[in-house]
This record gives C-alpha cells, structure tokens and sequence, in this order.
C-alpha cells in the first residue's frame, strides 16, 4: 500500500513538473516582431482636404519671385537653414523622427562652422518658412557657402508646411534664381521629392534626396532615431569620416538600398554633384 502511495505520488511530481516545463517553454517561444521603421507617405494620401481646399494651400513658382541678393551681406560666411517637421497639424499626418534629423544637420552643421537657423514641427509653417528662405537666399551670394535642409512630408516634389501648405520645387527654384554662391548645399529626406534635385540644379551645388518622383522615404527604428536617409548621412560623418559630401551621400544612398533590399522595400535615394571638386561642409 505504501509502495503504490509512493509511485503515486512519484507520477503525480512528475505530471506537475512536465506541465510546469510546457508553459516555460511557450513563454520561450517569441511572437516575430512587428516592423519598428514606418514610411513618410505621400501627404496626398492623407489629405482629406477639398481638392479646392488643396489648390488654395499649394504654392509654386507663380506665388513668388527671385530673391534680391543682399549684396552688403558679410562674405566668406557659411549660412543654414534646417526644417523638421514630425508633428504636423492635426493628428492623422504626423511622422516620428524628423525633427531630430533637423537637429542632427543643426549641430553638425554648426560644428562645420555655419550660422544655422532652425525650424520644427509647428513654427515650420509656410510663413515662417518663406521668410527663412528668403533670408538664406538673400545671402546667397559669391564667396558664401549655403546649407538647406528638410525632413518631412513630400508629395510629388512638394515640401509639406506644418500647416499643411504644399510647397513645390518650381518655388525653391525661384527663390534661389538669382544665387551666385559656388558652393551650395541641400538636403530633402521625404517621400516623392524627386523633383528637387532637377528644380535645384545649377553649377557649384549637391542636391541630395531619399526619393524619386514616385517612391517614398522612411523613418528608422528607436535605434535609428532618425529617418533612414539622413542616419546613414549622420553616420557616414560621425563613424566612417567622411570629410567631404559627395562621398557620405553615396555612402548613404547605398545603405539606404540595402537597408530596404533586406526588407523587400522599394527606394530610389540619390544625388546630383554639380560641385567642382570636394565639397567640405
């Protein structure tokens, strides 16, 4: 009797352990992580806006003029403009690490010596926008290096304003019409903004872009903190070296493709170089 209280009880160890093992082990199975980068769409799509509404906030090269070159502007100054926008009006467009782009290029760009003016999230409005680039513009001229950079929302080469103004390449292309400086810079990280680097071309300037006319760029991961296109331009400077632009946008428009080759993702970075020779923040 003692001996089959004692197997029993044996068995009955035995069972509980084994039930004990089998919940471990499904704790141990993990679920696949879902995703943690996000795509900057085209502000189109969210745009739920009258198409009446839209033409109305939509600004292109009949809604401005060259900017008049400030010819008692100081020379041999280095002269920026960075814009980040994550948080847009209302709550259905916002994105997630475009102001800390904007910050990134602030302080790099400020450790290479220029004067950086910034504007994120809700003081990038149209307005604000237009007087900053015409400022930057305005002193645009030879002698002068020039910086402009943008992360945010693009819609079929606009930029997207805070308050939700599309501003068209045909616009920047205006305003810096009259730039004499050899040596020019800009930077857009924002889907469909393609038709910046077309808009902008002319001797002495890098124009780079995280999209064609028809792709869309992305915002990293929490390791990342920062979209795809501009982390790799921050980590070429800051971890490869690279001293001059031409090479770290390679750099960039390289691991952006392989970042979205290993996530079956379609992008099209790129850069012009109309710069003779290299181009030194």
């Amino acid at each position: 009797m003692r001996k089959n209280f004692l197997r029993f009880a044996i068995m009955a160890l035995f069972i509980a352990f084994m039930a004990s093992c089998s919940k471990d082990d499904d704790q141990l199975v993990q679920k696949p992580e879902e995703p943690q980068w996000t795509v900057r769409p085209d502000f189109a799509t969210l745009d739920t806006r009258p198409q009446s509404v839209i033409e109305q906030f939509t600004i292109t090269d009949k809604d401005t003029k060259p900017v008049k070159l400030d010819e008692n502007a100081p020379k041999g100054r280095k002269y920026a403009i960075v814009i980040g926008i994550s948080d847009y009006y209302g709550s259905s467009s916002d994105l997630q690490y475009c102001d800390d782009d904007a910050i990134d290029w602030y302080y790099r760009l400020r450790a290479e010596g220029y004067t950086v003016y910034y504007l994120l999230n809700g003081n990038a409005t149209k307005e604000n926008i237009e007087l900053y680039v015409n400022w930057l513009a305005s002193v645009s001229t030879y002698g002068n290096e020039i910086a402009f950079c943008y992360s945010g929302h693009g819609s079929n080469g606009n930029i997207i304003s805070a308050d939700l103004y599309y501003i068209s390449s045909s616009w920047f292309r205006t305003k810096f019409y009259n730039s004499t400086s050899n040596k020019m810079m800009f930077c857009f990280d924002a889907c469909q903004i393609g038709a910046m680097k077309s808009a902008l071309a002319k001797s002495g300037r890098v124009i780079a872009v995280a999209s064609s006319s028809n792709t869309y760029s992305y915002d990293g991961d929490p390791y990342m903190n920062n979209g795809v296109f501009t982390y790799y331009m921050m980590y070429g400077f800051d971890n490869i070296g690279y001293k001059y632009l031409e090479p770290d946008c390679q750099y960039a428009v390289n691991q952006m493709y392989n970042w979205a080759y290993n996530k079956g993702l379609t992008v099209a970075p790129s850069y012009a170089d109309y710069y003779s020779g290299n181009f030194d923040l």
